[in-house]
């Protein structure tokens, strides 16, 4: 085995297992995402301060965990993207920064839950756990792949993730 095939073996099995953990993230998100979308019909969180901006980082996790996969099923089928390390450490890194948004904004969604759905909010709360961990996984996973490249990209990307998304 030559040099190249080994780096290809090595990138695919770090693919893999980011593809992985975030398959593991998307099974908590989806359930999260149906019981924040239940929350609207319990009448002490209907109108919850948060609510909304809670849904949305949550959907947000899951446009991020859509893009990573997606980038990595089009390196897998052998399309020749140009920038592909940047996109990966762009989506990657975003990833992380919409996890940073789940837990104020489900704490503030929450604030005056009624006691008869504390079960629904420990589970909410154990699920983005569990989405925030894969994440945290999927980064350093990335990191591993690119080794020192990781940094000197997502310094170069930084401006990108400052343009508001429409």
């Amino acid at each position: 085995m030559n040099d190249s095939e080994v780096t290809y073996n090595r990138q695919n099995e770090y693919l893999d297992a980011i593809y992985a953990a975030l398959e593991k993230g998307m099974a908590a998100k989806e359930v999260s995402c149906s019981i924040t979308t239940g929350f609207r019909t319990i009448p002490s969180l209907r109108a919850a301060p948060g609510l909304n901006p809670y849904h949305a980082s949550v959907a947000d996790v899951g446009y991020g965990f859509d893009s990573v996969q997606g980038t990595i099923n089009r390196i897998r089928q052998g399309e020749s993207i140009s920038l592909v390390k940047e996109l990966l450490v762009f989506e990657l890194d975003t990833l992380g920064i919409s996890a940073q948004q789940l837990h104020p904004n489900f704490e503030l969604a929450v604030k005056n839950a009624s006691p008869d759905i504390h079960h629904l909010v420990e589970l909410s709360r154990y699920l983005n756990h569990q989405m925030e961990e894969r994440i945290k996984e999927a980064i350093k996973l990335g990191q591993a792949l690119f080794g020192p490249e990781w940094d000197i990209i997502r310094m170069q990307i930084e401006n990108i993730q400052a343009i508001p998304r429409l």
